[in-house]
């Protein structure tokens, strides 16, 4: 049966991050200003680490687009997107795909060796319910305890050939009825990608780690719920 699935006027997204790692790069720490130069009409603001909170200098960094939108966080051996006002899968995979180009280019590397996609949910349960009117995740105890889930709180694992997708269960335990019950879901494989210009293998990874994210999205969640978040 093909999974139903649905766009919401208020999305529950609230976080967005891609991220590839390749083998340690000491010239992605030692040039940090020559790359900086080609993102900065973009990614203008720039934030260091506290350096107090380090116990190496690995050359990481940040930097923000002017609204704040979208931010780069970059390591001698990872370069992560995260969108922090997340305006749809086709717009944050341009922005995505653009700047990793210019990094593998600028920096020549070709070899990435993980790949990594994850969102980050805040969903507005309805009032009054229970975990299973929420989520199609069924957790039994022996009938004899007669106990009834009341939250969900942990991580599931599923592993896909090479490929994992982590669904993480957050509930907000103790406040009043309705408050944001976080669902977080993480696709990530561990081989060997190539990133140039004439074959990269991330975009159709990406692709990929879009439609199997969404695909376990819609399927933990109980109709109930998904109308009721297409009302918000």
């Amino acid at each position: 049966m093909p999974i139903a699935k649905t766009s919401f006027t208020n999305p529950p997204v609230v976080e967005v991050r891609a991220e590839v790692r390749f083998p340690n790069d000491l010239r992605v720490a030692d040039d940090r200003a020559g790359f900086h130069g080609t993102i900065k009409k973009e990614f203008p603001i720039v934030i260091m680490p506290d350096q107090k909170q380090l116990q190496y200098d690995f050359g990481d960094y940040t930097v923000y687009t002017e609204n704040q939108a979208y931010r780069l966080e970059i390591g001698m051996n990872y370069f992560r997107l995260v969108a922090m006002k997340y305006m749809g899968f086709q717009d944050f995979k341009k922005m995505y795909l653009a700047t990793l180009s210019m990094f593998t280019h600028h920096y020549r590397i070709a070899g990435l060796n993980t790949f990594a996609l994850q969102y980050m949910n805040k969903l507005a349960l309805p009032g009054e319910t229970t975990f299973d009117e929420c989520f199609a995740v069924k957790v039994e105890f022996p009938e004899e305890l007669g106990a009834q889930i009341y939250a969900g709180i942990g991580s599931l694992i599923v592993k896909e050939d090479d490929q994992f997708i982590v669904l993480e269960f957050k509930p907000q335990l103790f406040g009043a009825p309705g408050q944001p019950y976080g669902l977080n879901l993480l696709f990530a494989t561990q081989r060997q990608l190539v990133a140039s210009g004439d074959q990269n293998d991330v975009t159709a990874v990406l692709d990929r780690a879009h439609t199997r994210l969404t695909d376990f999205f819609f399927s933990v969640l109980r109709p109930r719920l998904i109308e009721h978040l297409k009302s918000l």
